[in-house]
């Protein structure tokens, strides 16, 4: 339940600045009837008679609103910038950021205060009223928030932060993961290519993207269960899920099937978005390898992270029920990131240079399961790349950088 809650305020953009709407409604309650209460207490400065207090709270409101509507023109130029110079899957990074959030929560607390306060200040019993004063301080903050804003923008759209922001958000899925095999939450166990029941199917209630896996659901449950799909995987509705050993409630759904992919429990989504920026950059229209070969790094330091644990499936264990969980390999996750990139940088020898220089930066710690992974993709990239097109300084430079991965001294 804690990870769907999770999801949904990750992937939400309006839960935030609805909070903050509502504690305009709350501060406009506190003022109307507790604002007497303070009247000694609070400066005579912030008091001012009905007829000028409801001045102010217009002038108020039509400044901010200026304030919003260039902030709003602002995100939409922002979100086309995602959209077409990094990766269509990097805008909910951008519509999620907490800066921009809680921005446009206090332009909405502001706006609703002073509304619903300019709506019943005619309504007050005292001739002078705090609802004006207290206007005023908002509108203060909402200015600073404002320049913040435009702060936080002018840095969201350099390469060099979105890049590490993803890069930031994929080992904090694979630190979770790591922490919870420590804590004897989860083992890895070697993939098994049969599985040992064929009990009662589940199928997909819908089409969508897995999501999460509902690991906290095993503690009312005592079935076993075999999973057939991974988190992160395409499914259509009435794809098979998995097995139960025996018949259970209906309403105990294992997986969370979205239209969106997240990267909560998926570390290979972020070096997805990774990989899409990287093609961006070394494509014709965009012509920006050295952003591609950074991106590449980051991939390869996230691989690094990720080899640490065994290559595996996930499985949930109690005192009465076993569930395993397809985990996708450490092969399949580098050959979707590494293959389109190898297949639009071919004669980009710096490009193809980074690759390597990522296998090699994987390596560093990678566990004994994951050393024919990394021979395998190797083993490709030797296949695929025409050396004898190559002239002999670039042959050399490749040669070179695979000698390099090839050699690593792990962990």
């Amino acid at each position: 339940m804690l990870k769907r809650i999770q999801l949904m305020l990750a992937d939400s953009a309006w839960f935030i600045p609805f909070l903050y709407g509502f504690g305009g409604v709350v501060l406009t309650f506190l003022t109307q009837y507790f604002g007497g209460f303070f009247r000694e207490i609070l400066p005579e400065v912030l008091y001012l008679e009905k007829d000028s207090a409801a001045t102010v709270l217009s002038s108020s409101f039509t400044s901010l609103m200026t304030m919003m509507t260039f902030s709003f023109s602002t995100i939409l130029v922002v979100l086309t910038t995602y959209s077409s110079q990094f990766s269509p899957r990097t805008v909910n990074n951008f519509l999620t950021n907490a800066a921009a959030k809680h921005t446009l929560g206090l332009f909405i607390l502001t706006t609703v205060y002073g509304i619903t306060n300019l709506f019943l200040i005619r309504t007050a019993d005292d001739d002078a009223v705090l609802a004006s004063g207290v206007s005023v301080l908002l509108v203060v903050g909402s200015i600073w928030a404002f320049v913040k804003f435009i702060q936080t923008i002018s840095v969201s759209i350099q390469a060099e932060r979105l890049l590490s922001a993803l890069h930031r958000e994929a080992l904090s899925v694979i630190k979770s993961q790591q922490d919870a095999l420590e804590k004897d939450e989860v083992q890895i166990v070697p993939k098994r290519p049969v599985h040992p029941f064929e009990g009662h199917a589940v199928y997909a209630p819908r089409t969508g993207y897995v999501q999460l896996f509902a690991s906290e659901k095993q503690e009312s449950d005592s079935c076993h269960f075999e999973s057939v799909v991974a988190v992160g995987d395409f499914v259509a509705k009435g794809d098979l899920l998995g097995y139960w050993s025996e018949e259970v409630d209906a309403d105990i759904e294992p997986f969370q099937i979205g239209e969106v992919r997240s990267s909560i429990q998926d570390p290979a989504f972020a070096i997805e978005k990774l990989s899409e920026i990287a093609l961006k950059g070394i494509s014709p229209g965009i012509n920006d390898p050295n952003t591609a070969i950074h991106a590449i790094h980051y991939i390869g330091d996230i691989l690094r992270e990720l080899s640490r644990m065994p290559e595996g499936d996930f499985l949930f264990s109690n005192r009465s029920s076993d569930w395993h969980v397809k985990r996708k390999s450490l092969e399949t996750t580098m050959f979707e990131a590494f293959a389109p990139i190898k297949t639009y940088a071919s004669h980009d020898i710096f490009v193809i240079g980074s690759v390597f220089e990522a296998i090699r930066i994987a390596r560093l710690e990678a566990h004994p399961s994951s050393f024919e992974a990394y021979e395998g993709i190797l083993g490709y990239f030797e296949d695929v790349i025409d050396w004898d097109d190559l002239q002999e300084r670039e042959r050399a430079f490749l040669e070179n950088k695979l000698m390099q991965a090839k050699k690593v001294k792990t962990a």
